[in-house]
């Protein structure tokens, strides 16, 4: 029986913001501190980062959200229900032992995830937009961590952070579809990086066995070797959809070491760049 569980900041978040809305700017840090004090850097920040950026570059968006935070709402047991669907996809029997964490960030936070020990602590922001779909991929990586052993966070390198995108994204999916409640606004058209496939993949290939954070924060959120954003999602979407054309199903992926991915995904890329260059009208 896995052990899923969640907790909230919500509440200390909306004590703070409405003990600051009616002070000074240059009280609100202290607010935060004392009110809210999340106790987790997410990666990439350094330290009082998120207060600072909260307290001066988000404020005035929270109260264009204030409802969703106040009104927020998911039971143990619907956490447990998406768990249940996800291991039943990826042919999961490793034991899941997560605690959700619901919080306030920056409206640019992702959500991430702390291990400690055999426990993983998911880190959700609630203020996000498509909350279900992404709540349900991020559920997708920690049970495939627990699987595999591939670590959860930014301590890993670039082949299997598009990999375990990839795949969490192609679970998500088919765990929406399954249950009658497709994501009808999620498509790779609106995305810049999706324009040029190939120039994308090309680029990022040499720099699939990078694990430094520049490298893993450049190709996710920043821009990365094409000048686009989230080149690394998408890749890892391509990347798992060209290997389930190939015959793969998701729980076979899902069980490949982790030390076997970074070439995986290497000759997946050479396999998809080939197929577009022998499919291009010749002169």
């Amino acid at each position: 029986m896995d052990d899923v569980r969640c907790t909230q900041m919500l509440d200390r978040f909306l004590t703070f913001y409405d003990q600051a809305y009616h002070e000074p700017p240059h009280k609100r840090h202290e607010l935060w501190m004392e009110y809210y004090d999340f106790p987790h850097t997410p990666p990439g920040y350094q330290q009082g980062q998120l207060a600072k950026e909260m307290v001066e570059y988000a404020w005035t968006k929270y109260h264009h959200v204030y409802d969703k935070i106040q009104y927020f709402d998911i039971s143990p047991l619907e956490l447990n229900e998406y768990v249940d669907h996800i291991k039943q996809i990826l042919h999961s029997t490793t034991y899941v032992d997560v605690n959700v964490l619901f919080f306030v960030g920056t409206f640019e936070t992702d959500p991430f995830v702390i291990q400690e020990k055999h426990q993983y602590i998911l880190c959700f922001p609630v203020e996000l937009p498509g909350g279900q779909t992404r709540l349900i991929q991020e559920l997708a990586r920690v049970v495939h961590c627990r699987q595999s052993g591939l670590a959860p966070s930014h301590t890993r390198t670039l082949g299997q952070l598009i990999f375990q995108e990839g795949l969490a994204i192609h679970t998500t999916l088919e765990v929406l579809e399954e249950s009658g409640m497709p994501d009808p606004y999620f498509s790779w058209d609106e995305e810049s990086c999706s324009r040029e496939p190939n120039r994308v993949m090309m680029n990022i290939q040499p720099h699939l066995h990078r694990t430094d954070y520049e490298a893993l924060y450049s190709f996710t959120k920043g821009t990365g070797a094409s000048g686009f954003e989230k080149e690394a999602n998408y890749t890892g979407w391509l990347v798992i959809q060209h290997l389930l054309e190939q015959g793969k199903p998701l729980y076979e992926l899902a069980r490949i070491a982790p030390d076997e991915v970074d070439t995986l995904v290497e000759r997946a890329l050479l396999s998809l760049m080939n197929q577009a260059y022998m499919t291009q009208p010749q002169e």
